[in-house]
């Protein structure tokens, strides 16, 4: 049963979607364009640290979500969505490590934020309605790959989206098509069928990391997250002392996200 946090964030993503200017009738055309042009809020792709998926630091007047560009694709935009969540629902600046976006964490913010991403990517009433359609007796591990690919999510969210939209009801094919997924039989049969993955403004960034927002290039922050200064030329930059730069770093959680950079 769907507790009050995550059917809080639920209600939030349906809220955002339609604020934004999107319907719940099917997947969004780019959440990276959803989030930056209409959300108001900055991504920043990266490659983050092993076991950190993303972060939002809730920076006045310039929200910056931060997504690990080393994660597959489907991983990347639950965590936008996720880290858009935070935002939307105004939570604190937090680094988020796999274990918070995989939903093993119980910590209300983290429930909320997992329900947000869920819903604004693979909107309830949309996946009833594609169920109704494509589904024919059983759910199986075809029809979880297909409305996968269709959204651009991982296979694991699919199924996940199949039985919040009571598509998907039985709990014994439930367990079976969880150990299918946990077994990458889903890889092999994407591959049989042919299906191309979705193209979008994270996989067009894919190859071609660090990706810094409109609107941090050419700035002493944007150059700092792409690598090209470290702290103490950020400090010099900023005409402020290391210590201080570095206390500033450390407040934003950027000393979380950038170690090698900020390394003494």
């Amino acid at each position: 049963m769907a507790s009050e946090h995550s059917n809080r964030g639920a209600k939030r993503a349906r809220e955002a979607r339609a604020n934004l200017g999107y319907t719940r009738e099917g997947p969004l055309p780019d959440v990276l364009r959803a989030v930056e042009r209409e959300g108001g809020a900055h991504a920043v792709v990266l490659e983050l640290p092993e076991g950190v998926a993303g972060a939002y630091i809730a920076k006045p007047g310039r929200p910056l979500l931060f997504v690990n560009g080393r994660q597959a694709l489907s991983r990347q935009r639950f965590t936008l969505a996720h880290e858009f969540g935070h935002h939307r629902m105004r939570h604190a600046t937090v680094v988020d490590k796999q274990a918070a976006i995989s939903g093993h964490l119980h910590d209300p913010s983290e429930v909320s934020a997992n329900a947000f991403a869920a819903e604004f990517l693979t909107p309830r009433d949309a996946v009833t309605a594609w169920g109704g359609e494509r589904v024919r007796g059983a759910v199986t591990l075809e029809d979880v790959i297909l409305l996968a690919h269709e959204y651009g999510v991982s296979a694991q969210a699919a199924r996940y989206a199949l039985e919040t939209a009571r598509v998907l009801t039985d709990d014994r094919r439930r367990r079976q098509l969880d150990d299918e997924i946990a077994e990458d039989l889903h890889v092999d049969l994407a591959q049989r069928l042919g299906l191309r993955p979705l193209e979008d403004d994270l996989a067009d960034v894919a190859g071609r990391l660090p990706r810094i927002p409109g609107a941090l290039r050419s700035s002493a922050l944007g150059d700092l997250l792409a690598g090209a200064i470290d702290a103490k030329a950020l400090a010099l930059r900023l005409g402020r002392e290391p210590a201080e730069v570095a206390a500033m770093l450390t407040e934003l959680r950027i000393d979380q996200l950038l170690p090698a950079v900020l390394a003494p």
